[in-house]
């Protein structure tokens, strides 16, 4: 009887410390996991503005290049 008292009062502990380990594992963000958002964050922004800059650097040469080539045209007189 004794036997049967004490495994049911360990599950009941193990039962309770699961559910303690659940609600743990559902808070909030600690302030690490804030920080790691907040950069992540950060670092997307900064890949979305150099990747504008890139465009941009890229259409400014096209149109340099059809620059030269309306101007070479016109030098040749064609």
């Amino acid at each position: 009887m004794k036997n049967t008292y004490t495994n049911k009062l360990a599950v009941a502990i193990m039962v309770a410390s699961l559910g303690f380990l659940s609600l743990s594992a559902m808070a909030g963000q600690d302030f690490f996991q804030q920080q790691m958002t907040q950069r992540v964050m950060k670092a997307k922004q900064q890949a979305k503005v150099a990747e504008a800059a890139k465009q941009q650097a890229a259409a400014i040469k096209a149109e340099e290049c059809k620059t030269q080539i309306e101007q070479g045209k016109n030098a040749t007189g064609n």
